[in-house]
């Protein structure tokens, strides 16, 4: 087993142990929100710098269906500048997902998640003219999937912890995976 496989492993057994003991008790039923209270925002915000840096900020609204199942929308946008070797690559990324979340055991929840990015290809193509090279747009989908841990800061805040599996195995967008994402979410 590669030591990436035993992180994996360790840290949900980890999640599992650590769990606390509230089954949402304090949690209200969906069926006692209105509609507003059933909706919540969030996002994850990423950053990396040095040798390579990356900016990236996931932004999403998501609506409560049932006490366990919530959906939503959500807008990526990410900057990366690679500055490794002889190549100095910069990118702007951008796009659109949705996505689905359902609580299994207190706070675990798996997490689904279909992305559509507009990126700059890393792999550049030939012009014709010596020394230069254009990089093309290219569209990637990325389809994600994983389980998360849910940690409330308050009785409208969580703190998200994802670790997510991209099945995209030829994607640009995403250098490691299995990834983990970090953020939150308020109800309104």
């Amino acid at each position: 087993m590669n030591m990436r496989k035993l992180f994996v492993v360790v840290f949900f057994a980890a999640l599992m142990v650590w769990t606390p003991s509230r089954l949402y008790a304090d949690e209200r039923s969906v069926d006692e929100l209105s509609p507003r209270e059933r909706v919540f925002v969030g996002g994850f915000v990423g950053l990396q710098f040095g040798t390579f840096t990356s900016i990236g900020v996931h932004l999403h609204a998501g609506y409560r269906i049932t006490n366990r199942f919530s959906a939503g929308i959500g807008g990526v946008y990410q900057y990366t500048h690679d500055s490794w070797g002889v190549d100095n690559y910069s990118s702007h990324t951008y796009g659109a997902n949705v996505f689905a979340r359902l609580r299994t055991v207190s706070n675990l929840f798996l997490h689904g998640e279909y992305e559509r990015l507009w990126l700059e290809s890393r792999r550049p193509l030939p012009t014709g003219v010596v020394g230069e090279e254009d990089r093309p747009s290219i569209r990637e989908d990325n389809f994600l999937l994983g389980a998360g841990y849910a940690l409330h800061l308050s009785h409208r805040a969580r703190l998200n912890l994802l670790l997510l599996y991209n099945f995209n195995e030829n994607s640009q967008a995403y250098m490691d995976n299995p990834f983990f994402r970090v953020g939150v979410d308020v109800s309104l």
